[in-house]
């Protein structure tokens, strides 16, 4: 009897203990650290024009991301009633301030199920030690401080590591039978394709998820093939919409301006970061 109840209380303490840092470094002090950066008043500026126009595209000419991140964030807004519900003032600095508390809180909440999510593929994988010594230092390196903004990688992130966690477990419901299998290839599809939606250049991804999907079905090409449905279609309807106006012209041009940025270099990129 010892045994049986000391075993979840270990597995729930390994689990819980990475979330709880996580929880403590993101809302310790959302508003005052990191400082605000200027990408986030763009995002939730278009989140809240999405909901006042019902228009995804903020400026008719200019392409530069698809459309999940401010679809994302206006569904929360409009739940919460943001930012009516924090009845801000004119001119007042701690007003624009408190504008990005809940915003961030949801970046937060978002960074804790990266957390749980880092636990369980790196459990997956190894073991429990190493999913516990992984999800903790993912949730205190101070790296991890860029999911604390409001920037797009944040909302993509779940999406990206659901859509792994999903084909990586692919081959545990082959005993339940070929239904549940196409189930769970498909939302790992789903998963991939909305993080694509939200910022293009995890395509990249598709290579990697996509190996996992056929070894993990012992490379069953048909269910590849079904997995890979709504990597490509979600994405695709950034571009469709822009056909759908006329707009197909500008957005080559943005997406062209989007990858020959050579003010903004991968190392230099990196330097800022470190």
């Amino acid at each position: 009897m010892t045994i049986l109840i000391r075993k979840p209380t270990k597995y729930v303490f390994f689990f819980i203990t990475p979330l709880v840092l996580c929880a403590f470094v993101h809302f310790w002090n959302p508003i005052g650290s990191p400082s605000l950066y200027f990408d986030e008043g763009i995002y939730i500026r278009r989140a809240i024009n999405l909901l006042e126009t019902h228009n995804p595209q903020e400026d008719p000419y200019f392409y530069d991301h698809p459309y999940f991140g401010q679809i994302f964030l206006a569904s929360i807004f409009w739940v919460t009633q943001f930012p009516n519900s924090l009845h801000p003032v004119s001119n007042s600095a701690q007003s624009v301030e408190s504008l990005y508390l809940l915003p961030r809180t949801i970046m937060g909440i978002l960074a804790i199920i990266d957390t749980a999510l880092v636990y369980k593929i790196s459990e997956r994988h190894y073991n429990r030690k190493v999913a516990f010594i992984a999800s903790t230092l993912f949730a205190i390196m101070p790296i991890t401080t860029l999911l604390m903004r409001v920037l797009l990688e944040n909302i993509q992130l779940p999406f990206l590591l659901a859509s792994i966690l999903f084909a990586d477990r692919g081959y545990l419901s082959s005993s339940q039978g070929n239904s549940r299998v196409l189930e769970v290839t498909l939302a790992s599809g789903v998963l991939l394709g909305l993080a694509i939606f939200t910022k293009i250049p995890v395509f990249i991804m598709i290579f990697p998820i996509g190996y996992l999907i056929l070894t993990n079905t012992k490379y069953n090409f048909k269910l590849a093939s079904v997995w890979l449905i709504p990597v490509i279609l979600i994405p695709l309807n950034w571009p469709i919409y822009a056909i759908s106006i006329d707009h197909f012209n500008d957005w080559l041009k943005g997406v062209y301006y989007q990858t020959h940025r050579d003010s903004q270099t991968f190392f230099r990129f990196t330097y800022l970061l470190f």
